[in-house]
């Protein structure tokens, strides 16, 4: 019975840690939908489920539990996504991570040079003498 008790408490806690950390992470960002505790509680509610789930319907299958439970910060995750990024439109030539400069580095890269050695510097992958 202590095995069940430790793991229903360390449960708990991971439970709170998450709530906790979803309501400070959608204070800082400002999520656009809803507010700071309704996400809070959306993931409180997930794992509660969850959990209510697994206890009363003993054969309820593993997989269909931990999606339950994960439903909560996903749908948080999606929201916050929307809410850091806005309605831009997305740019299909360029990758959400990439940058001015690393834009430019790739104008220069394709500019390479005439039968030398297209290796440099800032291009370490690139392979001496490749035609591009």
């Amino acid at each position: 019975m202590t095995v069940t008790t430790g793991l229903v408490a360390g449960g708990a806690v991971v439970v709170a840690l998450a709530v906790a950390f979803v309501y400070r992470d959608a204070v800082r960002v400002g999520v656009d939908v809803g507010s700071p505790g309704a996400w809070a509680g959306l993931v409180a509610l997930t794992a509660g489920v969850g959990v209510a789930t697994a206890v009363l319907v003993p054969d309820a299958p593993l997989p269909g539990v931990l999606v339950v439970v994960a439903l909560g910060p996903l749908l948080y995750l999606l929201e916050r996504d929307d809410s850091l990024h806005g309605d831009d439109d997305p740019d299909p030539t360029q990758l959400p991570s990439a940058t001015a400069g690393a834009v430019e580095g790739d104008a220069r890269e394709e500019g390479g040079t005439e039968g030398g050695s297209d290796v440099t510097a800032e291009d370490p992958n690139a392979v001496a003498g490749s035609e591009r």
